[in-house]
């Protein structure tokens, strides 16, 4: 039993060190795995930033991967690195406009649009997601 805790144990952190590894040009390569959150060029990204970081256990729960974009910086709970054109291949995806909010969905798709950051109101929308709700119900 131990030798089988022990090959799972390498076997995750082999894993953990490649995803940190993993530098993003586009959101392509976290679909299936993750939601997303992406914060626009809102007023007050450290306010956004503190919010985020007090959810911590809520948006893990969720699987949520969440950025916040202000200017040319992006500030992230993704563990790897991002391109130099990450960005603006983001925007320019999503066609995300400045103060916005974007909810993207496991399969890629935008979910919602806000104007500002709501963390219950996206939880909510999260939950109320069929596969959401089958996460919860396993």
């Amino acid at each position: 039993m131990k030798y089988v805790a022990n090959i799972l144990f390498l076997l995750f952190s082999m894993s953990a060190q490649t995803s940190e590894l993993t530098m993003l040009t586009d959101l392509s390569s976290l679909q299936w795995k993750n939601r997303l959150v992406v914060v626009n060029d809102v007023q007050n990204e450290g306010r956004v930033l503190a919010l985020f970081e007090k959810n911590t256990s809520e948006i893990n729960n969720r699987d949520i991967v969440w950025f916040i974009f202000k200017g040319n910086q992006a500030f992230t709970n993704y563990p790897g690195k991002l391109s130099e054109d990450f960005l603006d291949n983001t925007r320019e995806r999503y066609r995300v406009g400045q103060g916005e909010v974007v909810l993207i969905g496991k399969d890629g798709g935008a979910k919602s649009r806000l104007d500002r950051v709501d963390l219950e109101t996206i939880f909510a929308e999260i939950d109320a997601m069929p596969m959401r709700q089958n996460e919860m119900r396993n």
